[in-house]
């Protein structure tokens, strides 16, 4: 299926109006923020930036394709789907929105992205290729902090997550397998799984998996489906190991 976008392109414009509009938009995101006006006005007259709105169930981004360039996901609902390397099951997350995606591959030997990434709704997206990303890096300090600390926080949570004791009790192991695989530890999830699956990955028989996902439900951590497991707000599951 085709999707049409409406465009918007936006380079070296003098309307105030149109230039605070845009001041504020890039403000919001998580790679732009802390810059001062003078160094967003350079921004604007040398770079062309260009807005889509894209319409729902648009694919954003393909896991496993090469990664070239950044999407900022400026407005609307989107979720990312991992699937696993077997593909015998697989992850949704809601993402935050304004949120930036591919920046965790643009660089490096593995670059493919790791999830799939649909609209929702209505999705407002700005698009940055590899090189414009690198001339920002370069040019604007505050820029390179932004990129530094966003990409340092993913190391540190995966390392920190490695590191993380060993549970003792089924819904404990459950829950560690349900947090190793997602990639915010906050929102909705869904997993969809069967029981076998899973308790092939954690060892266990089926059906005491079965009855410890039960014991998660009626605490009213999770839900569960045939072979989905909906956990609506992850946080929650993970203070209840505490």
């Amino acid at each position: 299926m085709v999707f049409t976008s409406i465009r918007t392109t936006f380079a070296t414009r003098k309307n105030s109006v149109m230039e605070q509009t845009m001041f504020d938009t890039l403000l919001e995101l998580p790679l732009f923020q802390g810059l001062g006006r003078g160094d967003l006005t350079r921004i604007l007259e040398s770079t062309r930036l260009e807005f889509e709105t894209l319409p729902a169930g648009t694919l954003l981004l393909r896991q496993d394709d090469v990664c070239d360039e950044i999407v900022f996901v400026i407005g609307g609902k989107v979720h990312a789907e991992t699937l696993a390397a077997d593909r015998l099951w697989s992850v949704d997350e809601a993402l935050n929105v304004p949120t930036v995606a591919g920046l965790e591959v643009l660089y490096g030997s593995r670059r493919t992205h790791r999830h799939n990434v649909y609209a929702d709704t209505p999705a407002r997206i700005l698009k940055m290729d590899k090189r414009t990303v690198g001339a920002l890096t370069s040019y604007f300090e505050v820029f390179r902090l932004n990129v530094l600390n966003y990409l340092t926080t993913l190391i540190a949570r995966r390392f920190q997550l490695d590191w993380l004791p060993a549970p003792e009790s089924l819904e404990g192991r459950l829950i560690a397998f349900f947090h190793a695989h997602v990639s915010h530890p906050a929102g909705t999830k869904k997993f969809h799984i069967a029981l076998r699956t899973l308790g092939h990955y954690l060892g266990e028989d089926h059906r005491y998996v079965s009855r410890a996902l039960h014991r998660l439900s009626d605490k009213g951590l999770l839900r569960m489906e045939r072979r989905t497991i909906e956990i609506p707000r992850f946080e929650l599951l993970l203070q209840s190991m505490k």
